[in-house]
């Protein structure tokens, strides 16, 4: 597809009419109230086990600090950890800063991180929440004690040097109030360390949140009130900008540029460690994508210099592997897929639909920058090779039913559609969280390869540092060649500023909303 023909089919998607919904509630618009836009309050509310990505993240990193912090670049910082050190290739001592409190004002000490991990671990509650079934798997720790006060001992189940990295994907909440409330009461009546406290929730998902400053925390906030508000559109969360009921508006797309510096407000860019994408599930009998073949045509038939530059402004680049250029075990000579649609027709000829085929793609649009666009532009491309594609809009909750296998396809295994909404969302600036569903065992319904299971499970194992970022990038070229995701772009988060907001950073999703003041 050439450039005149993409901008009009944007031009035909801007087309579409929108039914923007206004703000459900308008704070104070005063320098009391920092107002945040969102897509989506966390499905679990203040549960800080639910999660350390997006929607999760936003709600979370308000109310709840992790033992590490992880820069873009994958460098690593204390934040409720002073220091840590390996005694061996399976476990690490964690020293934490003394007199940090939490908001009911107990002081933080082993005890807490010691249970957060115990219950992680052993607690079948804990089991259907994203962060359990991330973290688990790619931080691999198989117990935590006590050894003192104020430092946590980890064990592993297998050599990993990457643990203080990850150690930044734990929120870690007040355990002692948690048990006491039990986790229904606790989601809503949360206590952690975070800058911001005591959070109101109202209207569920699609509402907001009211919270207040903690002034006793590590991260004291400079503007006394927080609300965040879930807006499903980004059109929406744009103009809320615009009409000034809004501050900060989280995933907003590129083209609405002009209009907010039109306007006096900005748009901030930033990097995150993900590469944006669809997953090929196989879940039906006689997938067409069980054929390497066809997956590999449908990633022929995208072009995605058109999607970094048209729709994302050149904020970005192509991806071709789950890796991305700031994570670890990133393979520069693994290149993205070129837009070649004669190729994509031909592969698909050879694998038997020369004809073409139908399929169903589940999609949530408003999880990252311009993602409508971006499906609606590659459903168009796909069908211009014969792959006639139907988005089907779910809700984020009913992904992860589909992703947990609470609902299952027509037969059985996860999800009802051939390709399904999954990003390689890299964990903490590690590329190893998309990498355990490549595992038959782990994930039945998605593709898997003997090769590339074997290869993950050796890089797992591996405790040098760089001998295991070897074994990742031999594992980028094993998983480009198979193709089991669509690829489209390196993700970045692209954040609408009001004109009122100075001194805002996002470092992988993680706000400084602490940091922020007011004009």
């Amino acid at each position: 597809m050439g450039r005149q023909t993409f901008r009009a089919s944007l031009s035909a998607m801007a087309a579409v009419a929108v039914v923007l919904t206004a703000v459900t509630a308008s704070a104070d618009s005063s320098d009391n109230t920092l107002r945040f836009a969102t897509a989506s309050i966390a499905p679990a509310f203040g549960r800080p086990e639910q999660g350390t990505a997006s929607p999760s993240v936003y709600t979370l990193w308000p109310m709840y600090d992790s033992l590490t912090r992880v820069s873009p670049q994958g460098d690593v910082s204390g934040l409720l950890a002073s220091s840590w050190k390996s005694i061996d290739a399976s476990t690490w001592e964690v020293t934490l800063k003394r007199g940090v409190k939490f908001h009911n004002g107990t002081e933080l000490t082993a005890k807490q991180v010691v249970d957060q991990f115990t219950y992680l671990v052993d607690n079948e509650e804990a089991a259907g929440t994203v962060a359990f079934s991330t973290n688990k798997k790619q931080a691999f720790v198989n117990k935590a004690e006590a050894v003192g006060d104020y430092t946590v001992r980890f064990t592993t189940t297998q050599p990993n040097p990457e643990l203080p990295r990850q150690l930044a994907g734990f929120w870690i909440p007040e355990t002692g109030t948690r048990d006491d409330l039990g986790t229904e009461v606790f989601s809503k009546k949360p206590v952690g360390t975070g800058p911001y406290m005591n959070p109101v929730f109202t209207g569920g998902v699609d509402g907001f949140i009211d919270l207040v400053a903690f002034d006793g925390g590590l991260r004291t906030p400079k503007i006394p009130n927080l609300r965040i508000q879930a807006l499903r559109e980004a059109a929406t969360r744009v103009t809320s900008i615009l009409s000034n009921e809004i501050d900060i508006s989280q995933g907003v797309p590129f083209d609405s540029k002009v209009q907010l510096e039109g306007g006096g407000h900005s748009i901030d860019v930033a990097s995150r460690p993900s590469a944006m994408g669809w997953r090929f599930m196989s879940v039906r009998k006689n997938s067409p994508f069980s054929d390497k073949r066809v997956r590999q045509a449908a990633n022929y038939a995208i072009d995605r210099q058109s999607i970094a530059d048209d729709l994302l402004g050149g904020t970005t680049v192509p991806a071709g592997q789950c890796a991305t250029r700031f994570t670890f075990g990133y393979n520069a000579k693994v290149k993205p897929y070129p837009y070649d649609p004669v190729k994509a027709k031909q592969l698909l000829a050879d694998a038997g639909y020369a004809d073409g085929f139908e399929t169903e793609i589940m999609v949530i649009p408003g999880a990252f920058p311009a993602d409508a666009e971006i499906y609606q532009f590659a459903a168009q491309q796909l069908g211009a090779i014969g792959i006639k594609a139907r988005l089907t809009q779910i809700t984020f909750g009913e992904w992860l039913d589909m992703w947990f296998a609470k609902k299952k396809g027509p037969e059985g295994g996860m999800g009802f559609s051939d390709i399904f909404q999954n990003s390689c969302h890299n964990f903490n600036a590690i590329p190893f969280d998309a990498y355990p569903n490549l595992s038959c065992a782990k994930n039945p319904g998605s593709h898997c390869d003997a090769a590339e299971t074997a290869k993950l499970d050796q890089a797992m194992g591996e405790f040098d540092v760089e001998k295991r970022r070897k074994l990742i990038q031999e594992l980028m070229v094993l998983n480009h060649e198979n193709a089991p995701n669509l690829f489209f772009v390196e993700l970045t988060d692209l954040t609408g500023l009001n004109k009122r907001v100075n001194g805002f950073s996002n470092i992988i999703q993680r706000f400084n909303f602490h940091e922020i003041t007011l004009n």
